[in-house]
């Protein structure tokens, strides 16, 4: 009671603050912005240097897309745009995708950006598949090639349906001239490291501190960016951060309350929301010998785990419960017809009967890095298994150790939680199916099921969406049934800003980059419009 005290009476003085700042403003039209914006963001932590390989997860591949451009890219529409390729075209059969380059191209070195540049960075990540971003798909192509001097040609595997989201918008060009020579790649951090062609160029950044500082690239193809100074700094409280002007917005999944929102209701400030693609999972290593190799057992975990207390006390009714099947219901391709596993103490117990388990404990690990990964979290997991008498042994990491551990395989089971859920449910076939030469994080460990392998490897091909869809449910469903991966749940996601800063704020459906559902995609800070490459005057 007293806990609820102090916080009511927090969410009052920070609500009483903010009145305070906007009521000379109350009534009266915004004040016009200024040229030369300046927008500062939380940090949130180190993600890694911002080369084309020194990044981690979404927000380390978002700070290096500021610096790095891809073939494609897309809007607030979620439709694809041109980027460094101002024009391409498939073959007839689907196998060859041919891009044209923009001309006048260059590198942040003044050196000019060439079909040469395409041809070996896309080389280098065939090369090096462990170099490629996790949300990317490169196993689909077969070779690359020059065609003249403003072409270049991706010849696949077989059709691809999804290739332009899942390969051209996610895959960085670098100049040849500064990797080419370069032996350990991810850990190169050199000052010519972040050379690229993006409208931003990096002036700074500390792995201590967390913080990042970028500045307009004048040169850029586009023009010189509307946002000419971005910059990743430290906040103990995002919410007073905002208020008192430290930063110009603040992205936030999980833990959002209506009391949390309530001071950010009248101008200048604004919120948007979106649907999650950012969930939180349960993964089973199936390659070690523990009793989660039952199958019986993970569908004893499902029903044990209360998902719905999940929702009401980690999210706040902020999110949706993860569906078995994997992919949300944000996603277009979700299937809503398979197996909800309600939570059922006396039928997780009977599963356990049924599979002999003898009561040995399960080794969870996890991170308290993240809110996402809090107590409250562990503890719920923690209470249901118990309840239906397994007891499990923790394993507490920091982020970047178990990201480390879930590539390695080194656990049994993990607290594991990323975004991208709404991209192309492509997805499914690269985190579980037997052949797939994914080795992020995501990856699911040891599970094979001849079916499911057979089903993906057929959708990636079909180009009619009603027979995609339907081998996609099918797949979905032998999802639910196996549980290889347990979806806890997704949560809703929020940006809260201050419009006289920056006022373009916006979701991408089915995120950019391959699918990151953050709002931070760099066309809106380079353009100043949802959609279109115009630069706002």
């Amino acid at each position: 009671m007293l806990k609820s005290i102090r916080y009511a009476a927090f969410c009052l003085l920070v609500l009483l603050l903010a009145l305070s700042l906007i009521a000379p403003l109350a009534g009266a039209p915004a004040a016009a912005r200024q040229d030369g914006v300046t927008l500062r963001l939380p940090g949130g932590g180190y993600w890694g240097h911002p080369s084309p390989f020194g990044y981690s997860r979404g927000p380390g591949y978002m700070r290096a897309s500021l610096l790095f451009d891809t073939l494609v890219w897309r809007d607030a529409s979620g439709e694809t745009i041109p980027w460094l390729a101002s024009g391409w075209a498939p073959s007839e059969d689907g196998l060859t995708w041919t891009f044209t380059l923009r001309d006048g191209v260059t590198w942040h070195d003044g050196q000019p950006l060439t079909v040469d540049d395409v041809v070996y960075s896309i080389q280098t990540y065939l090369d090096h598949p462990e170099l490629v971003w996790f949300m990317a798909q490169t196993d689909v192509i077969d070779s690359v090639a020059a065609v003249g001097d403003d072409q270049v040609a991706i010849a696949l595997k077989q059709p691809y349906a999804p290739f332009l989201q899942s390969t051209a918008e996610t895959l960085f060009i670098f100049p040849r001239h500064v990797w080419e020579t370069v032996a350990d790649k991810k850990a190169y951090a050199e000052p010519d490291a972040f050379t690229g062609s993006g409208a931003y160029r990096l002036v700074e950044y500390s792995q201590a501190e967390g913080t990042y500082l970028f500045e307009a690239n004048p040169d850029f193809f586009l023009g010189a960016p509307y946002v000419e100074r971005i910059e990743f700094v430290p906040t103990s409280d995002n919410i007073l951060a905002l208020i008192n002007g430290d930063v110009g917005a603040f992205d936030q999944f999980g833990g959002v309350t209506e009391d949390m929102l309530a001071p950010f209701q009248a101008d200048p400030f604004e919120v948007k929301t979106a649907p999650g693609e950012w969930g939180m999972f349960l993964y089973f290593n199936l390659e070690q010998d523990t009793p989660l190799q039952d199958v019986r057992v993970r569908q004893a975990i499902a029903h044990a785990v209360d998902r719905d207390a999940l929702l009401e006390r980690v999210l706040f009714g902020f999110g949706e419960v993860g569906s078995p099947g994997f992919l949300p219901p944000a996603n277009p391709f979700h299937n809503p017809d398979v197996p909800d596993y309600a939570h059922d103490i006396d039928r997780a117990k009977a599963l356990l009967d049924e599979a002999g388990y003898d009561g040995a404990p399960i080794r969870l690990a996890y991170s308290t890095d993240w809110i996402m990964a809090s107590p409250r979290v562990v503890e719920i997991v923690e209470s249901g298994l118990s309840d239906a008498g397994i007891p499990i042994e923790h394993v507490v990491m920091d982020q970047a150790t178990i990201d480390t551990a879930a590539v390695e395989g080194d656990y049994e089971m993990m607290l594991v939680g990323y975004g991208g859920l709404g991209g192309d449910p492509d997805l499914l076939r690269r985190t579980f199916a037997t052949n797939s030469q994914m080795s992020g994080f995501a990856r699911a460990r040891g599970y094979s099921n001849p079916d499911f392998d057979a089903l993906a490897a057929a959708q990636i091909a079909l180009s009619d969406p009603a027979e995609r869809r339907a081998a996609l449910d099918e797949m979905q469903a032998i999802l639910a049934a196996d549980l290889p991966v347990l979806p806890l749940y997704t949560t809703a996601r929020v940006v809260v800003f201050n419009a006289q800063v920056f006022d373009n704020w916006y979701y991408t459906p089915g995120g950019w980059g391959g699918g990151i559902p953050m709002p931070y995609n760099k066309h809106q800070f380079i353009t100043g419009v949802e959609t279109g490459l115009d630069i706002r005057d």
